[in-house]
């Protein structure tokens, strides 16, 4: 299940570090490539509550696998790409099961698990999505600047048709369950709302700069560096990770406010290197990466293990609301970020980045908190 996750957020994020290649091949801007993300979001937002309810009582091990059919159609399509349009196209193949195989994965992973476990169950499908941040978006970058974006793209097929063999082979059937229609008691709220809010600032704060870390990587430090930017930002991703894994379960409250000043904090590093030249500049970025890639590795953790708790009996409908409301995030991260950056802003990024990050802290404490205490 983590080595599915780590192809299909490899795929995801394939664009982040070969933008410059992709939009000159295809005579666009670098924009219009970052908006594709925007794009690949959007379909997942729109599509994913109303599958979960069409399939929420089929098995889930074949509903499981078939969504990566859909992700090797994306596959083979970007790869086959003449022009933008068929570009879209690709990433709305495999945009349409993304949030399904999102939304299945997290409580597939818990009912795994031991219970009290739900929380390390997370962090290991968690570690397959670092792992594409780690190998896969820097592999993709380095492959793509020696054979092309293209040829990056069919080994990225060879991996998708690895794991799906893997999880026919391996995975065990796991019948829908179906939750009970009991009501809540007397008073008692449901802290979903507030944690949609929380994650739709806390997901557009990190991906208004992670869309584009390799312009920032361009800009301070050069482009030969671009893949060992990506590529440290997903190692000390592995470390938000492994951190968040072991201790969310006990202070579940505390480690899904850790990423958001993380965040604020990164940001004004990140500013600091755009402003300045040289080595210093270098330095300044490295330290931004860490920092900003920490927080990033810790928030899918620690966030989908709070709506898991939050969604109670119902947690099926609680991971399809999380995927929705981070695609949402997504969507709307990389958007604001394509404004920042057509409009020659790239400062803009990490300006709203630290904004939005602060708002989202102050939501989960204010507003999340005294409910799910």
């Amino acid at each position: 299940m983590s080595f599915a996750a780590f192809v299909y957020v490899t795929f995801e994020m394939f664009a982040v570090g070969l933008i410059t290649p992709m939009a000159a091949d295809l005579g666009v801007t670098e924009g219009r490539i970052g908006l594709l993300m925007t794009v690949y979001a959007a379909i997942v937002a729109a599509v994913t509550i109303p599958l979960m309810h069409l399939t929420r009582r089929w098995d889930r091990k074949p509903l499981f696998t078939g969504t990566l059919i859909f992700l090797l159609a994306g596959v083979v399509l970007q790869a086959l790409a003449v022009n933008y349009a068929m570009l879209v196209v690709a990433r709305v193949a495999a945009a349409l099961t993304h949030g399904l195989f999102w939304s299945l994965v997290n409580p597939m992973a818990a009912r795994l698990a031991a219970p009290g476990q739900t929380g390390k169950a997370v962090a290991a499908v968690s570690m397959g999505s670092t792992m594409a941040l780690v190998f896969g978006s820097p592999a993709a970058t380095f492959i793509g600047g020696m054979i092309g974006w293209r040829s990056a793209t069919w080994v990225l097929g060879v991996f998708v048709v690895a794991s799906f063999a893997v999880l026919v082979a391996t995975l065990p059937p796991m019948s829908a369950v179906v939750p009970g229609t009991a009501a809540r008691g007397e008073g008692e709220r449901s802290a979903i709302p507030s944690l949609v809010v929380f994650l739709t600032l806390a997901v557009t704060a990190l991906f208004t700069t992670y869309t584009y870390l390799g312009l920032i990587v361009e800009n301070t430090s050069g482009p030969v560096w671009v893949a060992a930017g990506l590529s440290l930002y997903g190692i000390v991703g592995i470390v938000g990770v492994l951190w968040a894994g072991r201790r969310v379960d006990k202070r579940m409250i505390r480690l899904n406010v850790a990423p958001t000043a993380v965040m604020v904090v990164s940001a004004g590093i990140g500013l600091a290197a755009l402003a300045l030249e040289g080595t210093v500049a270098m330095a300044l970025t490295a330290l931004f990466i860490i920092v900003f890639g920490i927080g990033a590795g810790a928030l899918p953790t620690v966030a989908t293990t709070i709506f898991l708790f939050a969604g109670g009996a119902n947690q099926d409908r609680a991971s399809a609301i999380y995927v929705v409301t981070f695609q949402v995030g997504i969507a709307a991260g990389s958007a604001l970020g394509a404004a920042a950056v057509d409009g020659g802003v790239l400062a803009g990024t990490l300006v709203s980045t630290a904004v939005l990050a602060a708002a989202a802290g102050a939501v989960l404490a204010l507003w999340s908190r005294p409910i799910l205490r």
